[in-house]
């Protein structure tokens, strides 16, 4: 049940946290939002560690030791007094529950690296539709020869041939279009277009431009340049260590075929051929052949954090502390809203007000002086 684990964990934060307080107080050492960041990127990550592992079911008690450890961190960020409600300091920071987190990330390690199918929030996700990494390349690097066929950084295309083919992909209005000509002897003898889904990247659509040009290319018994403005998809080509399948796809092909070159253009400079295919693209996203590719990892990291947030603001919704807070911030957020402890314990009513101190018997009365 890994009880044993979860505990080496507290024990982990509360030495890190120990560390913390000895840099930074509630009014000097590092400042609000530096321990905030160094929360997000040490503290969370070694707290969520292997959380593939332990977080997919979590218990109750689990999300109470979670809750309890966080709660540390977000009263030494904030400067709050010891009794403001977790919650509270949660929304205002906009620091995600680490039970919704864990679990968040569980999935996504589940579904993006390990291939396994998985439900989260009531929905399910299948991980066939989504990119998962490729086992590493079986070519030998040194049959990996594509440096020298693979420009990029010109900004005219050079070493011309009879035949050569500009490629391009495109998004618009959240739709996604890809699409290559082909111009021999300054006339268009060949176009293609390819629909995606509005979840696939501006990468991706470039990426299959450039794998459908290749394989065309490939078909013909001739010397074939073909032109690209996308830098990236280009410098992807030419690395030998890459994890995207269409990618290594398209790497095969060009190693079969020493007479097909690549370069790179520079987009919108009135070079004939990358207008064609930019305005080819454009038409892609309405009416190019449908196109299935595996949805990218943003694109499920995304998905997963939107499921987050709403389960989150159900909690938020229905819980039974900050109800103060909740009045004031009704929605929640990931986003710091960079409230001072002043503000903090004005809204939370956790503070040096007669109402507050009366509670522990510090005060007389839950009057304030000035009426």
């Amino acid at each position: 049940n890994f009880a044993a684990h979860l505990s080496a964990i507290k024990n982990k934060s509360l030495i890190i946290h120990q560390g913390l307080k000895n840099v930074a107080g509630t009014s000097w050492g590092l400042s609000k939002n530096i321990r905030r960041q160094l929360y997000l990127t040490v503290v969370e990550k070694v707290i969520l560690y292997a959380s593939a592992a332990w977080a997919h079911n979590i218990t109750a008690r689990q999300q109470r030791l979670l809750c309890s450890i966080q709660r540390k961190f977000l009263l030494n960020i904030t400067g709050a007094y010891n009794t403001t409600p977790t919650a509270a300091l949660q929304v205002i920071e906009g620091l995600m529950p680490l039970h919704i987190k864990a679990k968040m990330q569980s999935t996504l390690v589940r579904v993006g690296r390990l291939g396994r199918n998985c439900d989260y929030e009531g929905t399910h996700f299948d991980h066939e539709s989504y990119e998962q990494p490729s086992p590493p390349s079986t070519i030998h690097p040194a049959l990996f020869s594509l440096e020298d066929r693979i420009t990029h950084g010109l900004q005219v295309p050079s070493n011309r041939t009879p035949t050569e083919v500009y490629t391009d992909g495109s998004k618009i209005n959240d739709q996604t279009g890809s699409a290559f000509c082909v111009i021999a002897n300054e006339a268009i003898t060949k176009t293609w277009k390819a629909k995606l889904s509005p979840a696939n990247t501006v990468f991706q659509a470039e990426m299959l431009a450039l794998k459908a040009a290749i394989e065309w290319a490939n078909t013909a018994n001739e010397g074939v340049n073909i032109w690209s403005d996308s830098e990236s998809s280009l410098q992807a080509l030419k690395s030998f260590n890459v994890k995207s399948k269409i990618t290594q796809e398209a790497q095969m092909t060009l190693l079969e075929n020493a007479r097909i070159r690549l370069g790179w253009v520079k987009a919108h400079t009135g070079i004939k051929g990358n207008e064609i295919a930019d305005t080819l693209a454009k038409e892609a996203t309405t009416d190019g052949i449908p196109a299935s590719l595996p949805f990218p990892k943003c694109f499920l990291k995304k998905q997963l954090l939107q499921l987050s947030l709403s389960r989150w603001q159900a909690e938020w919704d229905n819980g039974e502390t900050g109800r103060s807070v909740y009045s004031i911030i009704p929605k929640i957020s990931n986003k710091q809203l960079h409230w001072s402890r002043e503000c903090i314990q004005f809204a939370t009513g956790h503070g040096p007000f007669p109402s507050y101190l009366k509670r522990f018997g510090l005060h007389s009365t839950d009057y304030c002086g000035c009426g």
